[in-house]
């Protein structure tokens, strides 16, 4: 990649060289488009089809996480989930990325952040009785809805805006009492 940038590079700073000697209205213009060229390149051009392939990547993972952490809950409480990945990716203290917040640490067992991403079961859903295909399409629907609108800095309605952690009543972790119950919705707390 490093390689193709400077190359390109290089063929944009020869031809502004050759306009120069043309003409002074169609050398500003070069050195316009050089400016424009050269600032592109450094940002990291991303084509759209791999700009496409990233966004639904990302979609998949927050369906795994929505389906896995709270099929079976209420639609707000299966919103609040995916407000809690989104919350994390836009974070400094998470990974950047909503298939890195939700398989952070699945390498290591017992210290992933969500408990499906390294219990060792599969985590596409879906393949199981009506139902289990039912909350996978609502699972897969609500993941494409909340992230567009992240991608336009919005939440879900039903989402929590400031919520970064939730467990389920059925436990009482430790590290819970370092934060603020900000909800509480049907088998979640969410903080």
């Amino acid at each position: 990649m490093a390689r193709a940038k400077h190359a390109i590079f290089k063929l944009v700073t020869g031809v502004v060289i050759g306009l120069v000697s043309l003409s002074s209205a169609w050398a500003e213009e070069a050195v316009l488009t050089a400016d424009v060229l050269s600032d592109y390149i450094s940002q990291g051009y991303v084509s759209t089809a791999e700009r496409k392939q990233f966004a639904a990547s990302e979609i998949h993972c927050l369906a795994q996480a929505i389906y896995h952490e709270s099929r079976g809950e209420p639609d707000r409480g299966q919103w609040a989930v995916a407000s809690v990945i989104l919350n994390r990716v836009d974070s400094r203290t998470y990974p950047d990325s909503v298939c890195g917040v939700v398989f952070q640490n699945a390498h290591m067992p017992n210290r992933c952040q969500f408990s499906f991403a390294c219990d060792g079961r599969p985590d596409d859903g879906g393949n199981g009785n009506v139902i289990d295909r039912e909350s996978w399409v609502q699972s897969n629907i609500m993941a494409l809805i909340a992230y567009r609108k992240s991608l336009d800095g919005k939440r879900h309605e039903d989402g929590l805006t400031t919520a970064m952690h939730f467990h389920t009543t059925t436990v009482s972790p430790s590290w819970a009492s370092a934060y603020t119950q900000v909800a509480a919705i049907g088998n979640h707390i969410f903080y």
